[in-house]
């Protein structure tokens, strides 16, 4: 008799996998929400992003027992196991591995305007200690520098996370999800869509996930602009110096387990919320011009008109986004 595997009924089965700074810690709390979803503990464990190396040893889960691990407290009534690597969508080869690890896995992408994308990722990285250039225009114009493997952060643990303009360049990376993921396995939703009606969206997803309807109490901000109250502790904590680095990593791995209570708490403490300077207006500009291609490739491959998103902002322009080039039956049927 063939010896049954204990995990196999604690796999994840949906992954949120991006864009980053787009609205999907607030989904994935959200959708945490329902008795029947189950999210990891980290959110983000980079596990199939493996040309993301140091992003996968900092969440501690470098092959598939740990990754499975991750899981084990699901029970029967956990209908969706989910995890939220927001790296998986521009990963080389995240979306392809999880497709062979389950053929049927579900899959929810968040897209927002791109320049609002590279500028609220920038304050992102300078919080987690990745980006060491405070001046956002100084850090779009290092980027081929970066490439060569110039002018990083010491110890950068991401640094493909600093191509900025990979990183909001949608429509390749919708071509590649599209390829392999079919329609009805796969949900992108607009982040501005999301930000109008919270609970629209909500629903939409719950229903595209074969979940139950939920009436969430309220749909509280997540995951908004942040930076250090205590810069100096925070270092010591998140980036501390190399000989540490091993014991620091594995502390923190291990707090995991203890979430909420004072783990929480102790995180609120040492957060402050900040508000992003805004883009000097030429500067703005270059960015809108940048990923004005880009934006129509991705309008093309959604069949709905996005290029609000980098039209210069006028009197007129600053109305409500324009509607759907066409209505889907669902948002699972975008394509």
């Amino acid at each position: 008799m063939q010896e049954t595997n204990p995990t196999a009924d604690r796999r994840p089965n949906t992954f949120v996998i991006g864009a980053p700074k787009c609205g999907t810690s607030a989904m994935a709390a959200y959708l945490n929400a329902h008795p029947n979803v189950y999210l990891s503990e980290p959110k983000e464990p980079f596990f199939w992003s493996s040309d993301y190396p140091e992003l996968r040893s900092i969440a501690g889960v470098t092959d598939l027992k740990q990754y499975l691990n991750l899981f084990q407290s699901a029970t029967e009534q956990h209908q969706v196991i989910c995890e939220g690597s927001t790296n998986y969508l521009a990963s080389d080869v995240a979306v392809e591995k999880i497709v062979s690890f389950d053929p049927d896995a579900k899959f929810l992408v968040m897209l927002r305007n791109p320049v609002d994308v590279v500028h609220a990722f920038h304050s992102e990285l300078l919080f987690s200690y990745i980006e060491d250039e405070p001046c956002f225009e100084k850090a779009w114009a290092l980027q081929d520098q970066r490439l060569g493997g110039q002018s990083l952060p010491p110890d950068c643990v991401a640094p493909k996370f600093l191509q900025y303009r990979s990183v909001a360049a949608y429509a390749s990376q919708l071509k590649r999800f599209f390829s392999l993921v079919p329609a009805e396995n796969r949900q992108v939703i607009i982040f501005d869509d999301f930000a109008k009606d919270n609970a629209a969206s909500y629903a939409q997803t719950l229903a595209f996930l074969d979940l139950s309807p939920f009436q969430m109490e309220s749909f509280n901000k997540i995951n908004a602009s942040h930076g250090h109250r205590f810069p100096v502790l925070s270092k010591m904590v998140m980036d501390p110096p190399k000989p540490i680095k091993p014991v620091m990593n594995s502390l923190r791995f291990a707090a995991r387990k203890f979430k909420g209570g004072w783990i929480d708490q102790a995180k609120h403490m040492l957060r402050k919320p900040v508000k992003r300077k805004p883009l000097c207006p030429a500067f703005a500009q270059r960015l809108r011009e940048y990923f004005a291609d880009d934006v129509a490739q991705t309008s093309q491959l959604l069949g709905r008109d996005l290029t609000h998103w980098t039209r210069t902002p006028t009197s007129q322009t600053l109305a409500v986004p324009s509607p759907p080039m066409q209505t889907p039956r669902s948002l699972a049927d975008v394509s």
